[in-house]
C-alpha cells in the first residue's frame, strides 16, 4: 500500500485509541512510515530485486517491531499497523515476510510450484510444503517478478490484490473517519491539547518527520521512470541521504529522555527478558531436532 494510506490509517488508530496523548498519535503515525524504507532503493543494497525480494521483509518483520518497542510502544504499534495492512494483499503484491530472516533458513519446498515432488536434499531436514506458485507473482510489477525459479520462503498473503481499490479505500476511509472524529463536539478539548503539545514540541517532530521525508526522497531519485513528472533528483541523492540520516539521528537525541524512561520500564525486571531471550531459540532448536530425528523431514 502507499505511504499516505499507511500514515492516514496510523493517525486514525492513534486518534481513536489514544486521543488524549498527542505524542502517542504522532509516534504511531511515525512508525507507520518506517517499514517501507526497505524498498528497492539504491541505499538499501545493490541487488536483483526479483531474486532476493527484501522489500516487505527486511523492515516488515517482528524483530523490527521489537526494536521499535525499545524506543516506544506507540512507535511499535505504528510499525505493526503498517505490516498488518500490507498483509491484506495477495501473493501478486508480495504480502509480508513477518519472520524474516528466520524464514530464509528454510531453503526449499517438498513440492515444486506444480505440486510435483522434489528430490529431497540430504543436507536439508526442514522444508516448506510447496514452493511459491509462479502464476501470481509473475503477474506483478516487473521488479517483483521471479522469472523461472520460484522463491522458497513464505510470506503472509491476504485476500485482496492491491489494484488501488483496497489502497484508496483504506486511505479515504481513514481520512473520512478522522474528519468525523475531529468534528465531534467532545473532540474539541483533544484538539486544543494536541495543538498545545505540537507547539511545544514542534522542532522534535519537524526533525523526525523531515528525516523520513528526506530518506524517501533520496530513495526515489532512482525511480524516476515510475514518476516521470517529478524533476530529476539523482544528482542530489547522496546529500539527501546524509541529511536524512543526520536528522533521524538528531531525532533520537532529542527524544532520548523518553526513550531512556521507556527502557527503564522494559528492563525493570531483566530476568524475564533474559529467560525469554534464551528460551525461544532453545525451544525452537529442540523442536527442530525432535521433528527431524532419525532422518525425518519436517514441514513448516
Amino acid at each position: 500500500m502507499d505511504l499516505p494510506t499507511h500514515f492516514a490509517f496510523g493517525l486514525l488508530i492513534g486518534l481513536v485509541f489514544f486521543a488524549s496523548k498527542p505524542e502517542a498519535v504522532l509516534l504511531i503515525g511515525f512508525g507507520a512510515l518506517l517499514p517501507d524504507l526497505d524498498r528497492e532503493y539504491w541505499y538499501v543494497r545493490e541487488q536483483k530485486y526479483a531474486d532476493e525480494q527484501f522489500h516487505r521483509a527486511r523492515f516488515h518483520n517482528v524483530f523490527i517491531i521489537v526494536a521499535a518497542f525499545l524506543v516506544s510502544p506507540f512507535l511499535s504499534i505504528g510499525v505493526f499497523i503498517h505490516m498488518l495492512q500490507d498483509s491484506f494483499t495477495t501473493a501478486k503484491d508480495r504480502g509480508v515476510e513477518w519472520f524474516y530472516p528466520a524464514t530464509r533458513f528454510v531453503k526449499r519446498g517438498l513440492y515444486d510450484p506444480n505440486m510435483k515432488p522434489q528430490k529431497p536434499d540430504p543436507k536439508e531436514k526442514v522444508y516448506f510444503f510447496q514452493e511459491d506458485p509462479l502464476g501470481y507473482v509473475n503477474a506483478a510489477d516487473v521488479d517483483l517478478r521471479e522469472g523461472d525459479a520460484p522463491v522458497p520462503w513464505r510470506r503472509v498473503y491476504g485476500f485482496a490484490q492491491n489494484s488501488h481499490l483496497l489502497d484508496r479505500g483504506f486511505a479515504f476511509g481513514s481520512l473520512a473517519l478522522i474528519i468525523v472524529w475531529l468534528a465531534f463536539p467532545t473532540s474539541l478539548s483533544y484538539i486544543q491539547n494536541s495543538l498545545s503539545y505540537i507547539r511545544g514540541n514542534f522542532i522534535l517532530w519537524l526533525v523526525g518527520y523531515g528525516s523520513i521525508a528526506l530518506l524517501y526522497m533520496a530513495g526515489e531519485t532512482q525511480r524516476r521512470d515510475k514518476l516521470p513528472r517529478v524533476p530529476q533528483l539523482k544528482p542530489i541523492q547522496f546529500p539527501l541521504l546524509v541529511v536524512g540520516v543526520a536528522l533521524l539521528a538528531l531525532w533520537f537525541v532529542l527524544y532520548r529522555v523518553a526513550i531512556y524512561q521507556n527502557l527503564q520500564i522494559i528492563f525493570a525486571d531483566p530476568l524475564i527478558i533474559i529467560v525469554g531471550t534464551i528460551t525461544v531459540p532453545v525451544v525452537t532448536y529442540i523442536l527442530v531436532k525432535w521433528y527431524t530425528r532419525g532422518g525425518k523431514t519436517a514441514i513448516v
